[in-house]
Order: C-alpha cells, then structure tokens, then sequence
C-alpha cells in the first residue's frame, strides 16, 4: 500500500529544491554574455545581460551592476559605465542586505544570500570610474576615483580584526595612476609624490607586490618627475635603491600616449570542498567540529547530555562547499607598441588574476568556521530529526545535499591583468602597430591611430577583438 504521508512529503520536498537548489555556478549563467564579449559584440552581451534571470534578482544587482557597467566600458560608453559603477558604489557604501535573503543564506546556501562583492570588486569599481573620467577629459574627477582605491582598501581592512586582514592593503596601481593624471594635468610636484608612493610600496615588499614586479617605467617617471621638481636629493636616493640612472630625455613635440592594456579573462568560481570532523560531547556536554588543515576547533553549541539526547554515535564527517577560483589562461602574454621602428613594450601593472586568490584565500580563513558551523548543526539536525522519524531525517538529509552549495558569484568581465606603457608622439598623426605576443606566433593585432597635440594622451586597447581572440 502506498504511504500517502510520506509520498506527500517527498513531493514538497522536491517542490522546495527544484525552487531553492543552487543549480550550476554563476560562471554557466553567465555563458551566454560572455561569449558575445568573446565574440566582440558589445551590443550584444548587453541586450543579453538584460535578459539574463539569474541576474535579475534583486540579490544580484551588484553583481548585475558591474558586469554591465564593464561592457559598457568596454563598448566605449563611458558615461553609461560611471552611471551603473555610480550605482553600484551607493549599494556598496550602503552595505545594506535584505533580512530574508540572509535567513535563505543561513538555512539553505550563501548563494541565496545578497551579493555584497568581494574586497577585491570593491576596490576595482573606482579604478574603472577614474579610467572613465579619464577618457572622458575629466582628470579631476578620474583623480578623485583613484585616490579612492587606497581609501577603500583601508576600509575593508579595518572592519578586520588583527591577524585576520587582506594582504591587499594598497594598491600600485592606483598610485601609478595618480601619478600619470597629475601629470597630464601639469602638477609635477604630486606626480613625484605619487610615483613615489608606488615605488616604495613595491621596495618594501622587496620589489614585488601582489603578483607584479616593479615596471621599468614607474622608476624612470619617478626619477624624471624628481629632477624637474629638482630634488637631486631624491634623484640619486632612487637611482641607488632601483640600481637605475636618470638620463634626461628631450619632451616629444607631440606630447605623450598612455596606453591601458587588458589582457585575458578574469578567474572564476567553482565549487570545493573541506572535510570537518564531528568529535562526540564531552562533559561539558557540546559537539566539536574540527579541521587540521586550516587549525580549526570549534565548539558545535548542540547540547548532548541528558536522559534524551540524540545518538552521534555514527556522526563523524561532513564536507562543507566552499568557492574557489579557476584560472582562465591567457592567448598572449606579452605586448608592445610600435611607432616609426620604435618599439615600446607593455608593462604589467595591475594582476587581478593574483588579487582575486589572494583576497579569496584571506576571507577563506575569516569565514570558514563559520560556514562549517552552519553546515555542522544542519548536519546534526537531520540526524536528531533521524533518530526521532527515520523517514523524516532521510528527507531531511536529501534536502540539505541538494541545497548545500558554495557560492561561486564573482566579477567575472574584468581582465586578468592590466598593463600599460608611455609612447612619445610626434606632432599630427601618429600610427601605432600593436603587436600581441603569444607562445605560437606573433600577431599582429591592429593599428590605432592618434593626434599629437601636446601633453599627455589615456587610451585603453581593452578591445573585443582582444578578448575575441582568447578562443582561437
């Protein structure tokens, strides 16, 4: 005979995972825009990311925010792209969560959670917002964002106990940045000061920092920003400590180009795993979950004395789903300019690939325990549900395999890593070959084509055709 009780309660449980089950990671939901942005078709990946249900969400409209306000950069609509970072910078500086999502987060996964972006986006948004400015002829503006790229990462570290902060504490980068759109606006004297932040940001960290050695060019603007500001004092200070000699170099007539080039695709989330062990109450009368990898010992507030408590006798392991990140190599690996036979090679500056481990590997060992603590007392739940009801416990049991899961959102339209180079111009038309270098050959990538009109010129490469030609 049919157990119509319990048939009924198989049927709602099943009702609640086809609607609650984390069903493929973030990187499958978002294949279909992301090929368009392989495939070159700005306008495209937008109509499509306006489509896209998963991130339609209200829980998602950060992380909805930042990969269109990206493809609009990277469609050269920068306008579009301050208006959706703007956006996501108020949700960010409101650091808001809805109740109801947090409580799903809780009992089901942290996917279910809403989405408050990693350390790492937060801090990348006011890079993109100063590059938009930039090219927007903004510099005041531009500049405001990158001073804001050291100021965010103080934040986010402060809210951090000691012992448990980023080893992202500051970012070269944004001093390199600094230090180049004061310089186009004509404040030498900041330059220097901002050329030297960076440099000595890479010298304490004994010439490399989050995955990028010291650029050749960095040492050279700082040295010729020094002289022009004539601190000779700091001239011959730098030159000892970099091992390099300033040699003063005639200003090209047609000022300068700085060129951004992104390179390749950001990493992306995938699912791992932890074991924990579930060690029996002592006197005390508690469980203990433990993992000797990450040193963890944690005490599972689930009392187990008296005349009525649950046999844990069989309870001794559980994994706990965690997100990790997935590298996505890149076609090429290096680049360079040329102009009239001169050639001008590419420096990297910025390694998101790098940034995004790092940051990741930071919060794993702040969150662990407690993801292994909601996961410990879901697991035991369903075993004090099993000894009362076994039918029960087993339902119980499936319903927490299928709505466990990591959660393997992430800002998946930024590069995997950023580099730059200063190209000097002649005055009227200057063409410039770009040559991508890859392990097979070399090619050829296209000629861009700039005016010379004195001063110092921003132009970013970060071209679909660039991102297009990783999957050939």
């Amino acid at each position: 005979m049919i157990n119509i009780k319990k048939t009924l309660r198989i049927t709602i449980l099943y009702a609640f995972l086809i609607a609650f089950c984390n069903c493929g990671s973030y990187h499958t939901k978002s294949i279909l825009f992301q090929a368009k942005v392989q495939q070159g078709d700005m306008q495209g990946a937008l109509s499509i990311i306006d489509n896209n249900k998963f991130l339609a969400k209200p829980r998602n409209q950060l992380l909805y925010l930042f990969e269109k306000g990206k493809l609009a950069y990277l469609a050269g609509d920068y306008e579009l792209s301050n208006e959706l970072f703007n956006k996501a910078d108020l949700i960010i500086e409101s650091n808001k969560k809805a109740i109801g999502n947090q409580l799903l987060g809780v009992v089901l996964n942290p996917e279910k959670e809403t989405y408050t972006g990693e350390d790492s986006e937060k801090v990348a948004i006011h890079y993109y917002k100063a590059l938009n400015y930039t090219f927007l002829g903004k510099y005041d503006d531009a500049l405001v964002e990158a001073k804001r790229v050291r100021l965010q990462l103080q934040k986010l570290n402060d809210k951090y106990p000691s012992g448990k902060k980023n080893r992202y504490k500051d970012d070269a980068f944004s001093h390199i940045v600094q230090g180049l759109l004061y310089e186009a606006s004509g404040d030498i004297n900041n330059a220097f000061i901002a050329y030297r932040n960076a440099v000595d940001l890479y010298l304490e960290n004994e010439g490399i920092y989050i995955g990028v050695h010291i650029p050749d060019q960095l040492g050279k603007d700082l040295l010729r920003t020094a002289n022009a500001m004539g601190f000779m004092d700091q001239v011959k200070h730098y030159e000892q400590l970099l091992g390099i000699t300033f040699v003063p170099q005639k200003i090209p007539e047609g000022g300068e180009a700085i060129l951004f080039w992104e390179n390749g695709l950001s990493p992306y989330k995938e699912e791992t795993y932890y074991t924990f062990t579930i060690l029996p109450g002592n006197d005390i009368g508690f469980l203990t979950i433990i993992n000797e990898d990450l040193s963890l010992n944690l005490p599972l507030p689930i009392p187990t004395g008296g005349d009525n408590h649950a046999d844990f006798s069989d309870l001794d392991i559980f994994n706990i789903a965690y997100p990790k990140y997935v590298s996505q190599p890149s076609l090429y690996h290096s680049a360079e300019v040329y102009i009239d036979s001169t050639s001008y090679q590419f420096q990297l500056a910025q390694n998101y690939e790098e940034i995004a481990f790092k940051t990741l590997r930071d919060r794993t060992l702040r969150e662990i325990g407690k993801t292994a603590l909601r996961l410990g007392t879901k697991k035991v739940s369903e075993y004090i549900v099993k000894n009362q009801n076994k039918d029960l416990g087993a339902l119980l049991g499936i319903f927490n395999a299928f709505t466990e899961g990591a959660d393997t959102r992430n800002w998946q339209s930024l590069p995997n890593k950023v580099f730059y180079t200063r190209v000097p111009l002649k005055k009227g038309e200057n063409i410039l070959s770009i040559q991508l270098n890859s392990n097979h050959e070399n090619l050829n990538f296209r000629k861009i084509k700039i005016k010379g009109t004195g001063g110092i010129q921003f132009q970013s490469i970060a071209t679909p055709e660039v991102i297009s030609a990783l999957l050939r």
